[in-house]
């Protein structure tokens, strides 16, 4: 998660308005469930991917580390749907040809869509996002509460850090029973160090008269019903070519 939100928020379209962002990503995840051919989902990964790293130009490496988890879940998946399993020898076989393709289908549709939401993740900061919400209507209490308790993941993650270096600088993690036992208290200590850094969180806001609502500058640019058409044309584009795709 951190090197997601720093790589959003140092990256080249951190300026860029979150509505244009959200519409391009959001319309190829749309584009993608509407047509149902592989080579239109293979159009749509192929635009998304350049979009990313030749026009956000967010690193490869970081695209890769970022798409590890969902990556490795949808692999995971398709196997589970390839392979059939039996009480007789052999007791792994392939699936039909039918069940093999369906499920390399749902693979690639599944990858189209995971990289369009890597896509925002990578180029638009939660807040941001938020922000653009806010603007549409969202209750401003709901994304007050989401920002609070992304913060709160933020300072868990800190404590956890700070106490695995302390753990590592007393020998904590030399052998495995050691290693568990200073995991198991490290662990309890978590959560009365996480619930301390919030109270100051909390006392830091009012004694800067926080009033209940969280106020954030933007670095945004303002969306422009030129670049909004732009994106909107590219993916009517990209439509009309999946449309005549096999």
């Amino acid at each position: 998660m951190r090197d997601i939100d720093r790589i959003a928020q140092t990256g080249r379209w951190r300026q860029k308005a979150a509505g244009e962002k959200l519409l391009f990503s959001l319309g190829c995840m749309g584009l993608s469930l509407a047509f149902h051919s592989p080579a239109s989902q293979v159009l749509l990964f192929a635009t998304v991917l350049s979009v990313t790293l030749l026009g956000a130009r967010v690193g490869a490496c970081d695209l890769l580390r970022a798409a590890r988890v969902p990556g490795l879940f949808i692999l995971a998946g398709t196997l589970a749907q390839a392979l059939s399993v039996s009480a007789a020898a052999p007791f792994v076989t392939l699936a039909p040809e039918e069940t093999i393709a369906a499920a390399a289908f749902v693979a690639l549709r599944s990858a189209t869509c995971v990289s369009a939401l890597l896509f925002l993740a990578l180029t638009t900061p939660l807040t941001a996002i938020l922000q653009f919400l806010q603007r549409l209507g969202l209750n401003r209490d709901i994304s007050d509460i989401a920002m609070v308790m992304f913060r709160i993941i933020w300072l868990a993650l800190d404590c956890l850090e700070s106490g695995q270096r302390s753990l590592a600088g007393r020998l904590g993690d030399v052998g495995w029973r050691r290693r568990i036992r200073s995991g198991g208290m490290l662990l309890a200590a978590l959560l009365p160090r996480v619930l301390d850094r919030a109270g100051r969180l909390e006392r830091g806001l009012s004694a800067r008269g926080y009033d209940g609502r969280l106020a954030f500058l933007s670095a945004e640019t303002a969306a422009s019903r030129v670049r909004l058409g732009a994106i909107a044309a590219g993916l009517a584009l990209v439509a009309a070519v999946c449309g005549v795709l096999p």
